[in-house]
C-alpha cells in the first residue's frame, strides 16, 4: 500500500477524529440527531473553522511583521524617533516572528493531543490487514492534519509577504527558517503532550497534586508571558540586538547560534551581504553553522515523528502508586461549588481550559510586573493598572462561554445528577468573577507598591464586578436559551466556534459599557451603570434562558 491508501485512510481517520472533537460520544456525550451525513459534514466544517481561526491569526501577524519592516525602510523615525541599522530592524522583527510561529503551533499541538488520544483511532488500525509502513504514514497524516491550515499559512504567507515587501531573494531566504520552525513546534508538541497526558492528567486529587498540575500548566503559557515582554520592551530588545550583533564584538558569534536569529538574519545577509551587520568571518562561519545544524535537527525531528505518532495511544499512562484508604470521607457541598470545583479539576488536567483560566490572570501578572520594573508616576501607573483591569474583564467576558465545553467531559454524570441549569449558571458565573478578582488583585498589588493610597484603585476594581457577573449570566443564559430553542444538549450547541463568538459580543458589551461610562463621566456613573446592568439582565437570563 503506497501514500495513496495511507491518505485515504487518513481521511476516514480524521472523520472520526472530527466527530469525537466536537461531540465527544465517547466521553459520555449525547449523540447529535439528525442524518449522519449532515453530522460528518458539521464535524468536520466545525474543525475546519477551529483550524482557520488560528491560520488567520497568523497570517495577520504575519502581515503586521511585514508592514512594519516595510515602513521602517521608507522612515525609519518610526521607531520611537531613534535610527537603528535596517538590517537590525527587519532580524529583530522576524526574530519575534519565528518564535511566535514556534509558540501557537505549539500551543495548538498540546490542545489537541489529547483530543487525538481519546478518540481511540489508532487502536483500530492494528487488526486491519494493513502493513507497518502504511500505518506509520497514515497516523502521520492524521496528526499533519491537526496543523494544516495553521501550517500552510506560516509557510506560504511569510516568504511570500516577505518576498512582496523586500524582495524575492529575501522571501525564499526565509523558507528554510520557516520549515525549521515547523518542524520543532511540531515535535515539541508531542512530546510535551505525551508528558502532560501520561504524568499529569491522570494524576489523582489533593492540593500537592493540584498545585503541581497548574505549576506544570504555567510552563506552556510562558511563550505567552515571553511575547507580551517582547511587545512591551520592543525598544531595548531592538537596541540590544543592534549592540550585541553588528561589529565584532565578544558575543556576536555566540549570539548568531541562538534559535531563530540565525535564520531571520538570512534575508538581511542575501540581500546586503555580510557587511549588513559588519560580521568577521568567524561570525559569518557561526552564523552559517548554526543554520545548517538547526536544518537538520528540523530533519530529524520530522523523522522523528514519523516513527513515533503511531505509538502514541500504546504507552502506558505513569500512574501515581499510591492507593487511597479503605474507607473515604465524603464532604458534600453546595451544588454551585461543587459544579465550580469540577471545572477548576478539569481545567487543570485539560490545557486548552486552563490556558482560559490563567491568560486574563498572566496578562496582569506581566502588565502589574512592568509597571512595577518601569517604575513610572503615580499617574502613568494608575493608568495602567486600569488599563490592566479592563483586559481582564474583557478576557474574562469573552472566554467566558468556553466553560461551557468542559461539561461535555461532565455530561456522562452529570446528567444523572439533581443538578439544575440555574447551578450551572451560576457556578460559571462566579469562575468568571473569580478570574476577573484574581487578575484584579495581582495588578492591585504592583500598583499598591507605586501608589501610596490605592483606594481609588480598588473601588475601580469592585465597580467592575457587577458589570462582569451581568456579562456572564447574560452570555450563559443565550446559551442555555438557544440551546432549549434547537432542542439539543449544552454541549452539542457549544461544538461551533462561532456560536462562542457570537455570544460572547453581547457579554462584551455589557463588560464594556461601565468601562466607558467611567472615562465619560466617571466613577459614580460606572457603578450606577454597573449595578443596573446586573439588576436587570441577571434575572432575566436567569429566569428566561434558565428556565
Amino acid at each position: 500500500m503506497g501514500w495513496k491508501d495511507a491518505l485515504r485512510l487518513s481521511d476516514i481517520a480524521f472523520t472520526e477524529l472530527s466527530l469525537q472533537a466536537v461531540y465527544a460520544v465517547r466521553q459520555g456525550n449525547v449523540p447529535p440527531s439528525g442524518p449522519p451525513r449532515v453530522v460528518v459534514a458539521k464535524a468536520r466544517r466545525r474543525v475546519v473553522q477551529s483550524k482557520a481561526l488560528v491560520a488567520g491569526f497568523l497570517v495577520l501577524m504575519v502581515a503586521g511583521g511585514v508592514e512594519a519592516m516595510h515602513l521602517y525602510a521608507r522612515s525609519q523615525s518610526i521607531f520611537s524617533g531613534a535610527t537603528l541599522p535596517l538590517p537590525v530592524f527587519d532580524t529583530g522583527v522576524l526574530t519575534g516572528l519565528l518564535s511566535l510561529d514556534v509558540a501557537f503551533l505549539w500551543w495548538t499541538g498540546i490542545q489537541v493531543l489529547p483530543t487525538l488520544l481519546a478518540s481511540g483511532i489508532f487502536p483500530v488500525l492494528e487488526p486491519l490487514p494493513i502493513d507497518e509502513r502504511t500505518r506509520r504514514r497514515v497516523a502521520l497524516l492524521l496528526y499533519l492534519r491537526l496543523f494544516d491550515l495553521p501550517v500552510v499559512a506560516v509557510v506560504v504567507a511569510t516568504p511570500l509577504l516577505l518576498g512582496i515587501a523586500l524582495g524575492p531573494a529575501a522571501g525564499l531566504a526565509i523558507l528554510p527558517g520557516v520549515l525549521s520552525a515547523v518542524a520543532f513546534s511540531l515535535a515539541l508538541s508531542l512530546v510535551t503532550g505525551l508528558f502532560f497526558v501520561r504524568r499529569i492528567q491522570g494524576s489523582r486529587g489533593g492540593g500537592g497534586r493540584a498545585a503541581a498540575r497548574w505549576a506544570y500548566l504555567m510552563l506552556w503559557l510562558l511563550p505567552a508571558f515571553g511575547m507580551f515582554g517582547l511587545l512591551t520592551a520592543a525598544p531595548d530588545f531592538f537596541h540590544a540586538l543592534d549592540q550585541v550583533v553588528v561589529g565584532a564584538t565578544p558575543y556576536a558569534t555566540a549570539v548568531w547560534a541562538i534559535f531563530p536569529l540565525s535564520f531571520a538574519a538570512l534575508p538581511s545577509l542575501v540581500q546586503v551581504g555580510p557587511a549588513a551587520f559588519g560580521l568577521q568571518p568567524a561570525g559569518v562561519a557561526a552564523l552559517v553553522a548554526a543554520t545548517f545544524g538547526y536544518v537538520a535537527i528540523g530533519g530529524w525531528s520530522t523523522v522523528w515523528l514519523y516513527r513515533s505518532i503511531r505509538n502514541v495511544e500504546f504507552l502506558p499512562a505513569l500512574a501515581v502508586r499510591e492507593f487511597p484508604a479503605a474507607e473515604r470521607v465524603l464532604r458534600p457541598q453546595t451544588p454551585v461549588l461543587a459544579v465550580l470545583t469540577k471545572d477548576l479539576r478539569v481545567a487543570s488536567r485539560t490545557p486548552g481550559y486552563a490556558f482560559l483560566v490563567l491568560l486574563p490572570v498572566l496578562d496582569s501578572v506581566a502588565l502589574g510586573f512592568f509597571t512595577y520594573v518601569d517604575a513610572p508616576g503615580p499617574a502613568v501607573a494608575l493608568a495602567l493598572g486600569l488599563a490592566a483591569v479592563t483586559t481582564a474583564a474583557l478576557l474574562a467576558t469573552f472566554f467566558g462561554p468556553a466553560f461551557f465545553a468542559i461539561e461535555v467531559l461532565a455530561h456522562s454524570y452529570g446528567r444523572t445528577l439533581p443538578l439544575t441549569a440555574r447551578s450551572n449558571v451560576l457556578a460559571k458565573t462566579l469562575l468568571v468573577a473569580l478570574i476577573y478578582l484574581t487578575s484584579a488583585g495581582i495588578v492591585l498589588a504592583f500598583v499598591s507598591a507605586r501608589i501610596f493610597d490605592p483606594a481609588l484603585f480598588g473601588l475601580f476594581v469592585l465597580a467592575e464586578l457587577p458589570a462582569v457577573a451581568a456579562a456572564a449570566l447574560l452570555e450563559f443564559g443565550l446559551l442555555f436559551w438557544r440551546a432549549r430553542r434547537r432542542a439539543v444538549p449544552i454541549t452539542n450547541l457549544y461544538a461551533g466556534a462561532w456560536t462562542a463568538v457570537l455570544v460572547s459580543i453581547p457579554g462584551l458589551v455589557v463588560a464594556g459599557a461601565p468601562l466607558v461610562v467611567d472615562r465619560l463621566w466617571g466613577l459614580p456613573a460606572m457603578v450606577a451603570v454597573a449595578v443596573a446592568e446586573l439588576g436587570v439582565l441577571g434575572p432575566i437570563a436567569l429566569r428566561r434562558g434558565v428556565a
